[in-house]
């Protein structure tokens, strides 16, 4: 079991799914193998879709703190693949070594968040309208400066509404149960659990699609993380996901 509670298979379907976000460690996907399997340890191989060239990678995910050094010294293996290195978040890196950084959060859809604001309303949407459009946009805009639209037929977007104000939104994908693109509340109405009351609700949507686990992924801006990573990274933590995991890409051959 990959992370502790995903199947090889599972996973294979859900970072096909996670390759539509073009991130440094998922991209489209022509193929997933499994290269080698251990207790504590998996290397996986992908082939990525990268301007209509295949770009091969390797992925390694350890379930404890204490492979690093082991993966790392495997990976001299691999020639000039990209490498991908997936470790619990608590693990030592060495960010000399890395020349890009993510996290990954899942939550079991039983688990306890903080207490969500209870005069939040939240609708979700499976269709939207040009005007719904642009309140999105607004929201995305207002939260991180920057707008990524929903895809029709892959998103459930939420949206969250305080004294019948659009405040926030998130974007549920349906294949994969990830939060697509994160948790996204306007500046000026942050720390009021308004992001704690769409989480919550998406733990309810996921559970009412039979689902067992949501995810999100965060890519930092800088190695070291900016000071919008880090709110992110408390918000997320501070709401208990079941599993947290740090992502990196390795730099080439200066390990």
């Amino acid at each position: 079991m990959l992370f502790g509670f995903i199947s090889f298979e599972d996973f294979v379907k859900w970072y096909a799914e996670l390759g539509k976000l073009r991130i440094f460690w998922a991209k489209p996907v022509e193929s997933v193998s499994l290269l080698s399997k251990e207790n504590n340890l998996c290397f996986v191989g992908v082939k990525w879709i990268v301007r209509g060239k295949i770009r091969d990678a390797v992925l390694s995910i350890a379930r404890t703190q204490y492979e690093v050094p082991r993966i790392i010294k495997s990976f001299k293996d691999y020639g000039d693949l990209t490498k991908i290195l997936m470790v619990p978040e608590e693990s030592f890196m060495n960010l000399s070594l890395v020349n890009a950084r993510s996290v990954l959060y899942f939550w079991n859809i039983n688990t306890r968040t903080l207490e969500p604001n209870r005069d939040v309303r939240i609708k979700i949407y499976s269709e939207w309208s040009d005007e719904e459009f642009e309140i999105f946009k607004r929201i995305h805009k207002q939260s991180w400066g920057f707008f990524m639209p929903p895809r029709q037929g892959d998103h459930r977007v939420l949206v969250a509404f305080l004294d019948d104000s659009p405040v926030g939104m998130a974007y549920l994908n349906v294949h994969n149960l990830n939060i697509d693109y994160g948790i996204h509340v306007i500046k000026s109405y942050w720390r009021k659990r308004i992001g704690t009351a769409l989480l919550a609700k998406l733990l309810k949507l996921a559970g009412s699609m039979h689902a067992f686990h949501i995810s999100v992924v965060r890519i930092f801006r800088s190695i070291n993380g900016t000071s919008s990573d880090m709110r992110a990274v408390k918000f997320y933590r501070a709401n208990n996901p079941s599993v947290k995991v740090s992502v990196y890409r390795l730099n080439h051959g200066n390990y």
